[in-house]
């Protein structure tokens, strides 16, 4: 940077930087802000769970959809789900339709035998630190009692026994169920930086490589642009605040930014773009491109979990510890 080696640090990865996105997406989505395609498992068992395409790990490839039911067939066998599976670069229609974060934020279609398909990602963000000097930090617990002695363990950590013999055996220290101290011990205590930056791109070269079957130019073009609004108004929507939380003890404010668009030779254009000028010129987009034949899904597709996924659903989320602790 500016002709000096420095040395940096990744604060925030591009796969972290999307899952923002997608939340952010979400949220607005939820607080009827925006309306943006989406597929939804909703599950009620034991447990009420919903999960959309902007949470699962692999998007529109994801096993969450592979083991779900859409109305009443298997959906890697629905006609949906069949044409979301063949999607291409030559034809994205189904997923423009009805997952566009797959095509924006990239996806792998790697749980299934035969074609593995891929999406490279349009758009990418990531957060570097500056100068990092690594700290260390002494981590323990101490307890206000100072208990002492050890443990018979039951199957639970709501049922043992105390003994006055401390062990040393795994399962027998009051440490493992939350009592007595543990001696502070060295830890990896985070980097301490100078700045933070934040450097986020929209690749028009690699979305003008989607497209959308037997489409004119023109439509073609809307299309394009309805996915380049979808991720600028993610990007708005996740970042375009006073400050960036990561995590504990990580919130970013931010000091400057600076959107440009790229031209050819490296000249820049400066452009800003608010969260409210984002969600608009995504609306208008959508309109202009369902003109041309390209509409977007407005209403969620709703699945249900076939019978073993709602199986082991219920049974992580109501009974996994238990039988964990037991074992």
């Amino acid at each position: 940077m500016g002709g000096q080696r420095r040395w940096t640090v990744l604060l925030d990865s591009v796969a972290s930087q999307a899952n923002r996105a997608e939340s952010a997406l979400l949220a607005a989505t939820r607080r009827g802000r925006v309306q943006v395609p989406l597929l939804e498992v909703e599950h009620h068992g034991e447990v009420s769970e919903t999960l959309t395409s902007l949470e699962f790990p692999h998007r529109y490839a994801d096993a969450y959809l592979r083991d779900s039911v859409l109305d009443g067939i298997p959906f890697d066998k629905s006609e949906l789900g069949r044409a979301m599976l063949a999607a291409s670069a030559h034809d994205a229609r189904a997923l423009y339709s009805n997952d566009p974060g797959s095509l924006v934020f990239g996806a792998w279609n790697s749980h299934r035998k035969g074609r593995q398909q891929k999406f490279p990602r349009v758009y990418a963000s990531e957060v570097i630190g500056w100068d990092p000097v690594v700290g260390a930090r002494n981590a323990g617990r101490m307890d206000p009692l100072n208990l002492q002695g050890g443990v018979k363990p039951g199957r639970s950590g709501e049922d043992w026994e105390f003994t006055s013999v401390s062990s040393k055996k795994k399962g027998e220290r009051l440490s493992e169920i939350g009592h007595g101290n543990i001696a502070p011990n060295e830890q990896h205590g985070g980097v301490t930086i100078t700045s933070a930056e934040r450097i986020a791109t929209l690749s028009l070269a690699a979305l003008d490589r989607i497209g959308f079957g037997p489409v004119d130019e023109a439509a073609a073009v809307a299309g394009r642009a309805v996915l380049a609004a979808y991720a600028i108004m993610a990007d708005r929507l996740a970042f375009g605040g006073a400050s960036l939380w990561l995590r504990s003890g990580c919130e970013l404010l931010v000091e400057s930014e600076r959107l440009e668009w790229v031209n050819r030779g490296g000249d820049t254009e400066r452009v800003d773009v608010s969260r409210d000028e984002a969600i608009e010129v995504y609306a208008y987009a959508v309109q202009r491109a369902a003109k041309h034949g390209l509409a977007v899904s407005s209403e969620p597709v709703r699945l249900t979990p076939a019978s073993s996924l709602a199986k082991a659903i219920d049974f992580s989320m109501t009974k996994a510890a238990t039988v964990e602790d037991g074992e």
